[in-house]
C-alpha cells in the first residue's frame, strides 16, 4: 500500500512538473541588439553614408516587441528637418543582403506607414537621437511590403524572431532615402541584423527575482539538434 501511494506521488509530481515546464517558455523575455549602419549590399544607395544608429529590442512569446534606438544621421544623409523626416523605423525580415518586407512597425509617416504614430526627429542642430523607446506593431496590411501579406500575427512573428527561422534586421528611413531609392522601392538609409543578446527567466513566483542567461544563436541552434 506504501508502494502504491508513493508511486502515485511520484506521477502526480511529474505531471505538475510537466505542466509548469510547458508554460514556462511563455515567461521568457529576450533581448537582440543591432547596430546601424550603412549596407551597399542591400541597399546601394547608402555607400558611403556616415550615419549610424544602435538599438535593443525587447521580445516576449505573447507577441510584445519593444525598441529602444539612438541614430545619428550625418553628412549629406541629414539634416532631419521638414524637407528631410525621419519616416520609418520597421524589422524586416531578410540578411544583410536582402531587402525584406515589414514584421514590425515603430513609428512612420507617409509616404510609409505610421504604425504607432510619427518617429522623433531629434535635433537639427545634429539630427542625432538619444534612446527612445518605441512598442512595435505588426505589419497587418494585406499587401506585398507586409509579411506574409500581413497574415502572421504578432506571437507567429516574435516566436519567428526568438526561434531563428528568419534573419530580421532594423531599418531607418528618412526623406531622402526614399527618394534616392527610387523604383527600387523604400530600402531605408541605414540597417542592422538582430544578434540574441539574453534571456530572461522568472526564478520563482511574482516579483521575485530572475534569472539571467547570455545565449548565441549558435549555442541554441547546437541545442535544438541545429538548425
Amino acid at each position: 500500500m506504501n508502494l502504491f501511494i508513493k508511486v502515485t506521488s511520484l506521477i502526480a509530481f511529474l505531471t505538475s512538473t510537466s505542466v509548469a515546464n510547458a508554460s514556462y517558455p511563455s515567461q521568457v523575455t529576450y533581448y537582440f541588439d543591432t547596430e546601424l549602419a550603412a549596407d551597399p549590399a542591400a541597399v546601394p544607395s547608402s555607400a558611403g553614408s556616415e550615419s549610424t544608429g544602435t538599438g535593443t529590442v525587447t521580445v516576449k512569446n505573447d507577441g510584445t516587441v519593444t525598441m529602444d534606438i539612438a541614430w545619428e544621421i550625418r553628412g549629406n544623409d541629414g539634416p532631419i528637418n521638414e524637407q528631410n523626416a525621419l519616416i520609418g523605423i520597421h524589422i524586416h525580415t531578410g540578411d544583410e543582403y536582402t531587402n525584406g518586407p515589414i514584421v514590425f512597425g515603430f513609428c512612420g509617416q507617409s509616404p510609409l506607414p505610421s504604425f504607432g504614430g510619427t518617429c522623433q526627429q531629434g535635433w537639427s542642430s545634429n539630427s542625432a537621437q538619444i534612446a527612445t523607446k518605441y512598442a512595435g506593431q505588426i505589419c497587418d496590411m494585406n499587401d506585398p511590403a507586409c509579411y506574409n501579406h500581413g497574415q502572421t500575427t504578432a506571437r507567429e512573428a516574435a516566436q519567428m524572431l526568438i526561434d531563428g527561422r528568419e534573419d530580421m534586421y532594423v531599418n531607418i528611413h528618412t526623406t531622402k532615402s526614399f527618394e534616392a531609392n527610387g523604383k527600387a522601392g523604400p530600402l531605408g538609409l541605414i540597417r542592422g541584423q538582430l544578434r540574441l543578446m539574453e534571456e530572461s527567466r522568472p526564478t520563482g513566483g511574482e516579483g521575485s527575482q530572475r534569472e539571467w542567461t547570455s545565449t548565441s544563436r549558435g549555442m541554441k541552434s547546437a541545442l535544438r539538434g541545429g538548425y
